[in-house]
């Protein structure tokens, strides 16, 4: 009796969790990284977002291998079809046949996933590259906060309140520095310049023609391979808000420690992405170059990748094992005292308590609003779905079987494979996606909860 009950607690919070991300966490990661849609093709336009209300003319583009990811996705119901066998006419008896037979598709699936991922780590090598960007920024704007300002009797504060112009003027200092013709734009040969007189171009670091392509690329809107005045301090301020997030930190403490200027500031920040990079480039399997580390990469051998996520697999569902009894005593508890009906507490409580910080940090992260970042998001929504149904299936299906326990979850197995297959047929055939849809996917998460009530309380289908 208590291991059916914990089994059914954990088939809910599966099926509240994939649904959330799938409905929430999708819908909210696309309108917070919405862009104007242009071209003949509507393609998402990076940083761009002039018409924030039109949700026909605004959404996102993703690129090819998050396409690939959400047909993963739809693949990994299979083990959901094995369970359900018992409930076709004439195949009562063969229950724990079923449930065994679905324990091997998921772990099957799982190790097959987890070979694509190291044989195409596409996913990681994303967040390598966008680590490496907010390194190359922080770092710049270190720099950039130390240069030495001509002609000016202000603190050279990139970080502040620009109510009196201290930065765009500080900005505006530099660019007129490295603007050697007086043309107004900042071309490719002064941009060299300019990386080398505020010393990025230094031993261990990006090498000067890839800072270059990086300036033009994150500066140069209107694409004719120079940087105007107003491109320039708009791409600053940009840096800015995106490598500094905790301002209410950073001016208090420059009111308690009036000797922190803006280099100090940055240089922390720098050293921050800098840690965050080294250490995504540890779990890759690389030593990533730096200042002080300028050895050529080394790759770990697969067999030592494969022991290695092996081990990580093994002791992820050791501790699901271990906290398993204690997290139905505590739903148990919540729902007694708050008068709410355990599914709901399984269902939508738990899934929100436990996917709280991924549900925001993905938001936060599409808000950044670029082709790279989206595709981030979703394809983290993806592989986590991907994951739900291999791994925590195999593990359900194993104790159903070992235990003798009943399958009694087609309500909510119905509804993970349905919204599963609504998200991920929509993202598998299409890159682009308007701003409007975010409507009918997030329409999804009530549905679902209605579904599985009357499936369970009207329908009696278990």
């Amino acid at each position: 009796m208590q291991a059916q009950e914990e089994v059914m607690v954990g088939v809910g919070v599966l099926a509240g969790s994939s649904v959330m991300l799938l409905t929430i966490a999708w819908a909210g990661s696309l309108i917070a990284g919405r862009c104007d849609l242009t071209g003949p093709s509507g393609t998402a336009t990076d940083l761009t977002l002039t018409r924030p209300f039109d949700p026909i003319g605004t959404g996102v583009t993703t690129d090819e291998q998050t396409r690939v990811g959400a047909w993963i996705m739809m693949v990994s119901t299979l083990p959901f079809l094995f369970a359900q066998l018992p409930l076709l006419p004439g195949h009562l008896e063969d229950g724990p046949t079923a449930a065994l037979g679905g324990c091997i598709v998921a772990s099957v699936g799982l190790l097959a996933y987890s070979a694509y991922q190291v044989a195409s780590p596409w996913l990681q090598q994303k967040k390598i590259e966008e680590a490496r960007l907010q390194f190359f920024r922080s770092r710049a704007l270190q720099r950039v906060a130390s240069f030495p300002m001509r002609s000016t009797s202000r603190t050279n504060r990139l970080f502040q309140d620009d109510k009196q112009g201290h930065l765009t003027d500080t900005v505006k200092n530099l660019f007129h520095t490295f603007d050697h013709n007086k043309d107004g734009k900042i071309q490719q040969e002064e941009l060299r310049g300019l990386i080398v007189g505020i010393g990025l171009e230094e031993a261990g670091f990006v090498p000067a023609e890839e800072q270059v392509e990086t300036w033009l690329k994150e500066f140069d809107l209107d694409v004719d391979g120079t940087i105007s005045e107003h491109e320039f301090v708009t791409g600053i301020k940009k840096w800015t808000n995106r490598v500094a997030q905790d301002k209410a930190f950073y001016q208090a403490q420059q009111a308690s420690a009036a000797n922190l200027g803006d280099s100090a500031f940055w240089a922390q920040k720098s050293n921050e992405a800098k840690a965050v990079l080294e250490l995504l480039e540890s779990e890759a399997g690389v030593t990533g170059e730096s200042e002080e580390d300028t050895e050529e990469a080394v790759e770990l051998d697969p067999p030592q990748i494969y022991r290695k996520a092996a081990l990580y697999m093994l002791a992820g569902a050791a501790l699901a094992a271990a906290f398993a009894d204690p997290m139905v005593d505590s739903i148990g508890n919540f729902s007694a005292a708050s008068h709410i009906p355990p599914f709901f507490v399984a269902f939508v409580v738990t899934p929100f308590a436990s996917n709280a910080s991924e549900l925001v940090s993905s938001i936060i992260f599409a808000k950044r609003r670029r082709k790279r970042n989206i595709s981030l998001t979703f394809s983290q929504v993806y592989g986590a779905i991907t994951m739900n149904n291999t791994l925590c299936m195999a593990i359900f299906l194993a104790l159903v079987y070992i235990r003798g326990l009943t399958w009694d979850f087609s309500s909510e197995a119905t509804v993970i494979v349905a919204c599963t297959f609504a998200v991920g047929a929509m993202a598998g055939t299409r890159s682009t996606f308007p701003t409007w849809l975010a409507l009918p996917v997030l329409a999804l998460y009530p549905m679902a909860i209605a579904g599985v009530a009357i499936l369970d309380n009207v329908l009696g289908w278990h």
